[in-house]
């Protein structure tokens, strides 16, 4: 998103989808984590002699004060070498408390053949 030109209509509510293959062999699904990237491109009309990115994903060389979210699963899922899964991510702030931001989580797992092998739904509150 660009936060020069986004409306707050546009960042009430803030979706992705993201799809991976598993490549470890009989391992568990236990989690998520998710962080993120900001780009400083300048303005159109003053565009950046030099982008600057700053990143909160998980490095041993960068640190920010900011961390990264985890989403811890109550029940793991077992999962193979070739499986793929599909997540849907949607995040908006919490109804019941505007400090808060509620980010569902829908994901389906699908062998590597394509049979259907797991699907969950989970609505986690982050600060």
């Amino acid at each position: 998103m660009d936060c020069l030109t986004a409306t707050v209509s546009e960042i009430e509510e803030v979706r992705c989808n993201v799809t991976s293959v598993i490549n470890g062999q009989n391992t568990r699904l236990c989690g998520f984590g998710g962080w993120f990237d900001v780009h400083f491109r300048g303005r159109k009309e003053d565009p950046a002699q030099q982008e600057i990115e700053l990143t909160t994903a998980p490095s041993e060389q960068h640190c920010t004060h900011w961390g990264q979210q985890v989403f811890i699963m109550a029940d793991p899922i077992n999962v193979g070498e070739g499986d793929h899964l599909n997540l849907g991510l949607v995040m908006s702030r919490s109804k019941e408390n505007h400090r808060l931001m509620e980010v569902e989580l829908e994901c389906e797992i699908k062998e590597a053949s394509g049979n259907p092998k797991e699907s969950f739904e989970k609505t986690y509150f982050i600060e």
